[in-house]
C-alpha cells in the first residue's frame, strides 16, 4: 500500500489551490503539511492539516512582515515560505509520495526512494506569461532593474528545483503547454474537481459573475461593459476591486455587487447567463462550475476559457474590450443553448474523473523503481525508511 502525503506551500485563506488541496486530501486519504494557516481560515473537520511553522507567520514580532498581502505579492513571505518548505517537515520523509500542491511546494528536497508528484495550477506566472505585465506596472527604472533581478533569480531557482519531481500533473492542456515550454517537461492532465449543488432552476433574467475581485479577473471591463447595457448584472466576490465595482454599481441601476456570496450555486441556478472574462487564465473554475449547472458561458476568447466555450453550443466568446463584451450580449439569446448539451460538455469536470486520475498518476509514479515490499516497516504514522548502514542518526 503506498503511503501519500500532500504538501501545500500555505492556507492564506480558502481559495482554488487550497479546495484543490483539501480535495485530493480526501481522495488520497492523506494528511497535509503546510508552513501555516491563517486566523480566521475554517477547515474542513475530516482533513488533518500539519502547518510546521504557524506561530513564525501568525505571532509577533515576525507577523506584520510575514503576512499573506496584495494576493500573495509579499516578496519577504514568499522567500520564507520558499526556504521553509526546502527540509518541510521531519514526518515528510516517511511517506513514499509525496503529491506537491501549489508552486513553492516544488522546493521541498525528498529523501532518497520518495517519489513526487507536483501539480503547480501553474508555473509562477509572474515569472513567466504574466512577467513582462507586471514589470509594465512599474514604472520608475531603478525598480524596474531591481524587479528584472530579483526574478531572474527566482527564475533559476524555480527551474533548479524542477529536479525533484517526478510527475507533473497540469490542471489543464494550456497550463501542460506552459510546463512543457518554460520546463521542458510532460505532464498529466487532471481537471479540478466541481464541488457544491450547481443546478438549473431557471431564468429570472440577470447575468451573473463572481470571483475574487482582483485586477486580473477583469470584472472591472465587464461592469463598465454592463453599464452601457440594460440587461441586468449581479457581481459577487470580494477583493481589492471592490469599491471600484461599487462606485460604477452606484450609477448604473442594472448592477448590483453583492459581495461574497455563500450560496453561489442558487444565484447561478437562476441566471440567464455566466459571463467571465479572466486574464490568460489557467484552468477557470468559474466556467467550469457555470457548465456544470447548465448555463451558458460567454467568456473571454483567451486562456483556458476559450477551450471551455464551444461557440454556439456552450456559450459564446468575446476579446477582452467593452466593445466586445456589449456586442456578444447583445446578440445572446438563451433558446439558443440546451442545458443538458452543456452539462453534457462539463462530465469531464466531474469528481469521480477527478479521483479517478489522480489515483492513477500517483499509483504509477510510486511504481517506478518502487523499492521492494521488504525494505518497508509500517508503523502508526506510515512507512518507515530502513536507514544504509553506516549512516548515523544526527
Amino acid at each position: 500500500m503506498t503511503d501519500v502525503a500532500i504538501l501545500h506551500d500555505r492556507f492564506p485563506g480558502i481559495g482554488g489551490g487550497e479546495e484543490f488541496a483539501i480535495e485530493a486530501a480526501r481522495v488520497l486519504d492523506a494528511p497535509i503539511y503546510t508552513t501555516y494557516v491563517a486566523a480566521d481560515t475554517e477547515l474542513p473537520p475530516d482533513i488533518e492539516v500539519i502547518p510546521f511553522q504557524q506561530s513564525k507567520y501568525t505571532s509577533l514580532p515576525w507577523r506584520p512582515f510575514l503576512e499573506w498581502k496584495n494576493e500573495g505579492l509579499n516578496p519577504l513571505e514568499t522567500l520564507n515560505v520558499a526556504l521553509d518548505l526546502t527540509d518541510a517537515h521531519p514526518a515528510l520523509t516517511e511517506y513514499d509520495v509525496v503529491l506537491e500542491s501549489a508552486p513553492l511546494s516544488k522546493y521541498y528536497v525528498p529523501d532518497v526512494g520518495q517519489r513526487i508528484v507536483h501539480y503547480p495550477h501553474s508555473p509562477p506566472r509572474w515569472l513567466y506569461d504574466l512577467y513582462r505585465d507586471r514589470l509594465s506596472s512599474f514604472q520608475l527604472p531603478f525598480v524596474g532593474i531591481g524587479l528584472k533581478a530579483y526574478a531572474k533569480a527566482w527564475r533559476a531557482l524555480d527551474k533548479e528545483a524542477n529536479d525533484y519531481v517526478d510527475r507533473f500533473v497540469a490542471n489543464s492542456e494550456l497550463v501542460r503547454d506552459r510546463i512543457r515550454q518554460f520546463y521542458d517537461r510532460d505532464a498529466a492532465v487532471v481537471y479540478p474537481p466541481v464541488t457544491g449543488d450547481w443546478r438549473n432552476e431557471g431564468d429570472d433574467g440577470y447575468f451573473v459573475t463572481w470571483s475574487r475581485l482582483a485586477p486580473e479577473k477583469r470584472i472591472d471591463l465587464i461592469a463598465t461593459a454592463f453599464a452601457g447595457l440594460d440587461e441586468r448584472l449581479v457581481i459577487a466576490g470580494d477583493g481589492e476591486q471592490r469599491d471600484r465595482l461599487e462606485a460604477v454599481a452606484a450609477n448604473s441601476d442594472n448592477i448590483e455587487v453583492r459581495g461574497y456570496v455563500e450560496d453561489i450555486e442558487s444565484l447561478v441556478a437562476r441566471a440567464t447567463a455566466v459571463v467571465y472574462a479572466p486574464k490568460r487564465e489557467d484552468f477557470g473554475l468559474v466556467g467550469a462550475e457555470a457548465m456544470m449547472a447548465g448555463k451558458p458561458l460567454l467568456g473571454v476568447d483567451e486562456g483556458f476559457t476559450r477551450y471551455q466555450v464551444r461557440e454556439g453550443r456552450t456559450g459564446l466568446c468575446f476579446e477582452p474590450t467593452v466593445a466586445s463584451v456589449r456586442e456578444t450580449v447583445r446578440r445572446f439569446d438563451p433558446d439558443d443553448f440546451d442545458a443538458d448539451e452543456i452539462r453534457a460538455a462539463a462530465r469531464r469536470y466531474e469528481y469521480d474523473r477527478f479521483a479517478a486520475g489522480l489515483r492513477e498518476v500517483v499509483a504509477e509514479t510510486a511504481a517506478v523503481d518502487a523499492p521492494p515490499d521488504s525494505d518497508r516497516a509500517d508503523d502508526a504514522h506510515g512507512p518507515e525508511r530502513r536507514r544504509p548502514e553506516g549512516v548515523l542518526d544526527p
